[in-house]
């Protein structure tokens, strides 16, 4: 097994160690913000109740079962009509992985994993944390217990290469070192029209700490991609708010933890996460390519497939995929009633944003559309 030795600069990476732990659980556990979430999700405690729970936590696996645990499940219960997965028999309990996500909600598609992993047998994996959403002490802390370590979001070109670089380190040492699994998504940031696509950054980004080929770098990591699909998209009107402004958009500073708890409480129905098959044999494809720009790009359309194949396709996407294209291709599908139920959820959604024109219209249906476009292209 390849080790790789211990750089200073993981310091700033890495997730708290034990120690870090038990203090930041001492200080969430006189938040009030904390204490009113805990409340929100335990309506039943008390301050008596909540302060013998808090104490009751004392380690990092404590604070992962007893409270995120518990916590993604509750969000499951009253926000959707349930959750199913497939492709647990993919990966094995004595290996470590990169899964590699479409990116939906800021929160939970990682989340939701976690939960997953754990209700099987497995451990957790680490998961990244983009530096954007460390402002915050409480979500740094509550983060960093979860295992989540930092991705740089902003600098000038130099410090972004030198970061990219640092982060791919880390991640090999949390995959032959640390013996942990790491979550990623595909690209910075969600996808906000519904057209799941891997970055080629996220392929250079996790070959560049690697000493050998760029398949042989790739395998040693077992990359894994993952399909994650809900039935009604989390923040789908606030997505199109942003995409309506396009360059012009700036995010308000209070805005991704606003996105988190809108994607919190919005209701999701059903909600499907496919795990899929590790890429490894996938690479030979490769090998007789012989710009790297060219393999790179073929490797991310081998994750890209997969996504596609394995994303669970709602009566809501084939509804959209009619709508946006005038056609009935799709309408064995779903049914008139359904198609109503859609129409009337889209239009009080766009409500919120106070914009129901044309392109509103047409940005919220490639959301649900293009997953259906993207199967379609793919299969």
């Amino acid at each position: 097994m390849q080790t790789i030795k211990f750089t200073d600069f993981f310091e700033e990476f890495r997730p708290y160690n034990e120690t870090e732990a038990k203090a930041a659980i001492s200080r969430i556990s006189k938040d009030e913000k904390f204490k009113k979430v805990i409340k929100y999700f335990y309506p039943e405690f008390n301050n008596s109740d909540y302060q013998l729970f808090m104490n009751s936590i004392s380690s990092i696996k404590d604070f992962q079962i007893k409270i995120m645990h518990n916590i993604i499940h509750k969000i499951i219960k009253k926000t959707s009509t349930g959750l199913s997965y497939s492709g647990i028999e993919n990966i094995d309990k004595e290996k470590n992985y990169v899964f590699v996500s479409n990116h939906r909600d800021i929160f939970l598609d990682a989340s939701i994993l976690q939960i997953i992993l754990v209700d099987e047998g497995f451990d957790t994996t680490e998961i990244t944390f983009g530096s954007n959403l460390m402002t915050d002490k409480l979500v740094y802390d509550v983060g960093k217990i979860n295992k989540m370590f930092k991705v740089y979001r902003k600098g000038t070109p130099k410090e972004l290469l030198k970061r990219t670089l640092q982060l791919s380190e880390y991640i090999r040492y949390t995959i032959f070192n640390k013996r942990q699994s790491v979550w990623i998504a595909q690209r910075g940031g969600r996808t906000k029209d519904g057209f799941d696509k891997t970055q080629s950054g996220i392929i250079k980004m996790l070959n560049s700490s690697g000493t050998k080929t760029l398949e042989n770098n790739l395998k040693d990591i077992n990359i894994i991609p993952i399909s994650v699909s809900y039935e009604f998209e989390p923040n789908d009107h606030l997505k199109v708010k942003e995409l309506l402004q396009d360059k012009k958009y700036k995010k308000t500073n209070n805005e991704d933890i606003n996105s988190i708890i809108d994607g919190v409480n919005s209701k999701k129905g059903r909600i499907n996460f496919s795990i899929g098959e590790i890429i490894n044999n996938k690479l030979k494809e490769t090998k007789k390519i012989k710009r790297t720009n060219d393999k790179i790009n073929k490797i991310a359309k081998i994750i890209d497939t997969q996504i596609y194949r394995n994303y669970k396709l709602w009566e809501n996407n084939y509804i959209a995929a009619d709508l946006l294209n005038n056609s009935n291709e799709f309408s064995e599908f779903y049914s008139q009633k359904e198609k109503d139920y859609f129409l009337k959820y889209m239009k009080n959604q766009l409500l919120k944003i106070d914009n129901t024109s044309e392109q509103a219209n047409d940005l919220f249906l490639k959301i649900y559309a293009n997953p259906v476009f993207n199967y379609k292209n793919n299969t």
